[in-house]
């Protein structure tokens, strides 16, 4: 599947909005970590730091995400930006509430193969998959990284029904979302996602991969993305070296 094209316009917009972010970004990091705006302080609202900065509404966002994976600030929506740390974590912070912020956590990391292969999944995998037996699935082995970092932030096992077989070539040659390159060839359309997460530690295999020593706690994400029938059409398991990863949902009341 080809990349859409841009419009000129909105081409043009980003080429000169790129570096933008980044100059903002220096800023309001610099901010924090001279003290300027404290811990628990909120950082002036979007539209105040856009006015600042004579920068987009878009520039801005992009900002406060960077300043949100330092793990310097927190965003809520209706309280704004509060500082949380003056100085970066060194984890990479992901805060999922939708299915678009798992697509945006897929375009600002980047993505590299390591296997391709058909399988016919049983025991425990097929358990897994919610599969019966001798199932043809495809199963995709890579690892995620940082931009510009070496060490990766996760070992990641992404498997398809073997019906999706060509989707898996596609994984990793364009920053998007498998579950949106599913969508996108196939008319598929996800309904829910059902993630689940849980503490192991390193075996040898994962240990290697992520460049850790073997019992190393693990933090594995595993995601179940189903169309409206309930039907599995992708399973992810992602696993994270303790130190380099912090996970942040929020629960909101219902009734």
């Amino acid at each position: 599947m080809k990349p859409a094209v841009r419009p000129a316009a909105a081409a043009a917009a980003a080429a000169t909005e790129g570096p933008r972010f980044q100059e903002v970004l220096d800023a309001l990091h610099a901010d924090i970590v001279d003290g300027r705006v404290g811990i628990g302080e909120r950082l002036p609202t979007e539209q105040e730091l856009c006015l600042r900065f004579s920068a987009s509404r878009y520039t801005v966002r992009e900002a406060l995400r960077r300043l949100q994976d330092l793990g310097l600030i927190a965003r809520r929506q209706g309280s704004g930006s509060v500082v949380t740390a003056a100085r970066p974590d060194g984890r990479f912070h992901n805060a999922l509430s939708s299915l678009a912020e798992i697509g945006q956590y897929a375009s600002s990391t980047r993505l590299e193969v390591l296997a391709v292969e058909k399988v016919l999944v049983e025991g425990r995998t097929a358990e897994l998959l919610q599969s019966p037996p001798d199932t043809p699935w495809v199963r995709v082995v890579a690892l995620r990284r940082q931009p510009e970092e070496r060490t990766p932030l996760c070992y990641t096992e992404v498997f398809l029904p073997a019906a999706y077989a060509d989707v898996a070539q596609a994984i990793g040659t364009f920053p998007v979302a498998v579950y949106a390159v599913l969508e996108s060839r196939y008319g598929l359309r996800i309904a829910e996602v059902v993630q689940s997460i849980e503490a192991t530690s390193a075996d040898a295999n994962l240990a290697s991969r992520l460049s850790v020593e073997v019992g190393t706690p693990i933090l594995v994400v595993i995601r179940h993305y189903l169309d409206a029938e309930g039907n599995v059409l992708e399973v992810a398991v992602n696993s994270h070296a303790a130190g380099r990863y912090r996970y942040e949902m929020t629960l909101q009341r219902t009734g």
